[in-house]
């Protein structure tokens, strides 16, 4: 595996608070969803695991929280190797959101949706009532007396989101957030993620293919393919190497496309990975 470990990425073992230990997972029908599979989060990051369409994302995902469970390996979170015993209280820690937001929606409103995941820790309902309405704060939905199934795509993405922050996770784990909508709601997601690090002091897990947004918001990338991480670093670092991602099947993000057509890599340049960061060194680099 490729692995860079400087400035902002560089991490200790023993700082993790999830370690999946060379995990290994075949479905039912024996496709094997991910091999030998070892993957770290670290205290308030966002770490994006980028790859094509059946690399594995998803399995790596459903065992972060243990919707799945490995039949090699073990996963650890905040110190505790998961069992079939203590699910429960992973699942306290480490909150789920799928890539089909409806598969989490099923109540009568959006607050009783909210409400559902503190109603199952036991809470009261004052106190549940009182999560939810600050997690739908936090994620910027209005109307908590609507129709779930009668909300927009993005409205669904983000009601589903406030469902687990409803659980005070310290660890959000996300397929594909922006897979379907469009630019508005796309940019909304981005700065609620965002914000749940910055703000909120959550690290978050995002699968996803979209290489121009892992450029935006992650602190660490990992390239997913076939079924194992085969490299990972900083953005700067990663992003930036065409052949690793043509290997992976993935596409060097607009930027650093642009900053490479237009010649402008020499030594002592900061590459970037957001248009406002290349304007910034197109200027610098005007007669």
């Amino acid at each position: 595996m490729i692995q860079t470990g400087i400035g902002k990425v560089c991490h200790s073992d023993k700082d993790a608070i999830i370690h999946v230990d060379c995990v290994t997972h075949r479905y039912p029908d024996g496709t094997q969803g991910i091999h030998n599979m070892c993957f770290s989060v670290y205290p308030r990051e966002i770490v994006t695991l980028c790859g094509p369409n059946g690399a594995g994302k998803s399995t790596l995902i459903e065992h972060l929280n243990g919707l799945m469970m490995p039949d090699v390996g073990g996963v650890r979170v905040f110190g505790e190797d998961m069992c079939k015993d203590n699910l429960s209280t992973i699942r306290k820690l480490v909150g789920l959101v799928f890539q089909d937001a409806d598969s989490q929606l099923f109540s009568p409103t959006v607050l009783d949706d909210v409400m559902f995941g503190p109603l199952n820790l036991g809470l009261p309902l004052e106190e549940a009532k009182k999560r939810a309405e600050h997690a739908l704060d936090v994620v910027g939905i209005k109307g908590v007396n609507k129709i779930p199934h009668n909300l927009s795509g993005g409205e669904k993405r983000l009601v589903a989101i406030a469902g687990v922050i409803a659980m005070e996770p310290k660890i959000l784990a996300v397929d594909e957030p922006t897979g379907d909508l469009d630019p508005s709601n796309a940019k909304k997601m981005e700065r609620l993620l965002t914000s749940l690090r910055d703000d909120h002091g959550m690290s978050v897990v995002i699968a996803l293919h979209d290489m121009n947004m892992a450029a935006r918001i992650a602190d660490r990338v990992c390239i997913v393919k076939q079924g194992g991480i085969i490299a990972e670093g900083a953005p700067e670092d990663i992003l930036y190497n065409d052949a690793l991602l043509t290997s992976a099947g993935l596409e060097l993000p607009t930027v650093a496309r642009l900053f490479k057509d237009l010649g402008l890599e020499e030594e002592g340049v900061e590459l970037p990975l957001t248009i406002e960061q290349l304007l910034n060194v197109i200027e610098l680099k005007r007669p």
